[in-house]
C-alpha cells in the first residue's frame, strides 16, 4: 500500500475498532441487566418454565433447558443488535471501499478507467452478502460465548458450582411437589438473587466482549474488505487478467497460506487455499472457515492479462 491507502485504511480500522467495541459493552450492560431481572422473570413465567424443566429426563439435559430459558430472556433483542451491526459495517466499508479501489485502478498501467468510477454489481453484491454474514457471525459468536457461560455457572452437573447446584437442584423440586399450597409459596427456588449471582458473574466476567475481540473482528474485516477493493480496482482497469496470492511466509504464517504463496489464478476465479474458495485473501463469501480468514495477513498481486500463466 502506498501513504495514501494506509492512511485511510488505518482510520476506517481505528474507528472501526472502536464502535465495535462501543457495541459490546452496551451489549454486555444490556445482558447483566437481563440477568438482574431472571428471578422476576422466573416468577412471571413459572408455568412456562415449569413445563419445560419437567421434559428434563438427566442433569445435563436439566442444565442445558434452564440455560435455554434463560437465554430467551436475556437474548430478547437479537435481532436488533444483528441490525446494528450491519449498520456499523456499512459505515465502515463506506469509508474507505470506494476510494481503495479507484486508487488500485488508476495505479495500473495503461488502465482504462474513466474519469469517474462506480463500484461493480459483482463488487455491491460481496458487500452486501458479507454484511449480512458478518452481523450474523459477530453476533453468533457472543450468543454461543454467553450460553457457554450460563451452562458453565449453573455447575454443568459437577457439583463444583454451590450456588448454580442450587438453582438447578431447587427449580425442578419447587415444579414436582405434590401440594399445591406449597406451589404456591413465594416460588422461593425461583426468586432468590442470590442464586443468579453465579449467572451475573459468568456473563459479566465473559471474554467475549473484551476489548481484544473487538480488535480482532477490525483487523480481520479491514484486510479481507480492502483485498476485495483492489480485487475491485483491478476489475475496473480492464487491463489486469488474474491475481496471485503472496503470503507474508513468516512464523506465524499459515501452513496452507504458504503454500499457497505464488498461486494464480484469472481474476474473477477463487484461490484455492487449504482445500477452500477464496476469491482474495480474507474471503469467505464462498464458505471459508474461520481458521483460514481470521487474523490472516495474506495480500494479492495483479496480473496483467499478457502476462498470465498459461
Amino acid at each position: 500500500m502506498d501513504k495514501k491507502q494506509n492512511k485511510i485504511l488505518l482510520k476506517a480500522l481505528d474507528n472501526f475498532e472502536k464502535q465495535i467495541q462501543v457495541l459490546f459493552i452496551k451489549q454486555k450492560k444490556e445482558y447483566l441487566a437481563a440477568v438482574a431481572r431472571l428471578p422476576e422473570y422466573m416468577k412471571k413465567n413459572h408455568k412456562k418454565v415449569g413445563r419445560t424443566v419437567k421434559k428434563a429426563a438427566v442433569p445435563e439435559v436439566l442444565i442445558d433447558n434452564i440455560a435455554e430459558i434463560m437465554a430467551g430472556f436475556i437474548f430478547a433483542n437479537e435481532k436488533a443488535y444483528i441490525d446494528k451491526l450491519a449498520a456499523l459495517y456499512v459505515a465502515f466499508t463506506n469509508s474507505f471501499f470506494g476510494q481503495i479501489a479507484e486508487i488500485c485502478a488508476r495505479s495500473v498501467e495503461g488502465s482504462r478507467l474513466g474519469p469517474e468510477m462506480s463500484l461493480t454489481k459483482k463488487a455491491t453484491d460481496w458487500l452486501d452478502q458479507h454484511k449480512i454474514k458478518f452481523a450474523q457471525e459477530v453476533n453468533q459468536t457472543t450468543h454461543d460465548a454467553v450460553i457457554k457461560s450460563l451452562k458453565e455457572s449453573l455447575g454443568e452437573g459437577k457439583g463444583n458450582n454451590p450456588a448454580g447446584n442450587k438453582l438447578v437442584s431447587d427449580v425442578p423440586n419447587h415444579f414436582n411437589q405434590s401440594k399445591v399450597k406449597e406451589k404456591e409459596k413465594k416460588l422461593e427456588a425461583l426468586t432468590d438473587p442470590e442464586k443468579y449471582n453465579t449467572v451475573y458473574q459468568a456473563v459479566e466476567q465473559q471474554q467475549c466482549f473484551e476489548f481484544y475481540r473487538a480488535r480482532r473482528i477490525a483487523r480481520t474485516e479491514t484486510i479481507s474488505a480492502m483485498n476485495a477493493a483492489t480485487l475491485e480496482g483491478w476489475r475496473q482497469s480492464e487491463v489486469i487478467g488474474g491475481k496471485e496470492w503472496a503470503c507474508a511466509c513468516d512464523k506465524v504464517s499459515r501452513e496452507w497460506h504458504k503454500n499457497a504463496d505464488g498461486q494464480q489464478v484469472p481474476l474473477e476465479e477463487p484461490f484455492i487455499v487449504g482445500g477452500e474458495k477464496l476469491m482474495h485473501p480474507g474471503d469467505s463469501s464462498m464458505g471459508a472457515s474461520a481458521k483460514n480468514v481470521i487474523h490472516c495477513r495474506c495480500t494479492m498481486k495483479s496480473v496483467l492479462k499478457y502476462k498470465m500463466r498459461r
